[in-house]
């Protein structure tokens, strides 16, 4: 079952193989406005270059393939202002990222999507954690994540310049 929920002013709808022809070609569409320089900066090198259709249509199939994307609109737009990532490993912990496009921050809609996500995730669990990976010089998402609760991963050593986050869903039982 694709994973959907509603914030106070965001709609998250996860984007699947089924997705008419119209709502492909406005996602790759909208793929290289979204994934500007300044917005995937501190995100992994698969994220950079997606500046052109066919750059966008390689990003989607890999996205898609290795990962639930979900695509984040304002409630009051029809236009996608952002996405969720999430990447389930074997462990069943959600590996989780996220992005929002640079006009709209500053406005608590990242906190609001990862709230959204977390409650949606308690909700309907199999994951035993969620885990962000933020880049140590990103301290803003550093911060988020703190301030939603999570803790840097005991587990996880830094990789890459990359801080690992956890946030528990569930009591993991021996």
């Amino acid at each position: 079952m694709a994973i959907s929920f509603d914030t106070t002013r965001l709609n998250v709808v996860e984007v699947t193989l089924d997705m008419t022809a119209d709502q492909r070609e406005a996602l790759l569409n909208t793929l290289p406005q979204l994934l500007t320089p300044k917005v995937v900066e501190n995100l992994p090198p698969y994220f950079h270059g997606v500046n052109t259709k066919a750059a966008a249509q390689r990003w989607l199939s890999r996205m898609i393939t290795e990962s639930q994307l979900l695509i984040v609109k304002k409630r009051s737009e029809s236009v996608i202002i952002g996405m969720l990532f999430i990447f389930v490993d074997e462990h069943k912990d959600a590996h989780i990222g996220y992005l929002v496009d640079e006009q709209y921050w500053r406005q608590g809609l990242a906190s609001e999507l990862l709230q959204g996500f977390m409650h949606h995730a308690r909700q309907i669990g199999p994951w035993a954690r969620l885990i962000g990976g933020v880049a140590a010089d990103n301290t803003a998402s550093a911060t988020l994540l703190q301030k939603l609760g999570f803790i840097k991963a005991s587990n996880c050593p830094p990789c890459d310049d990359v801080i690992f986050y956890e946030y528990r869903l569930a009591i993991q039982r021996s």
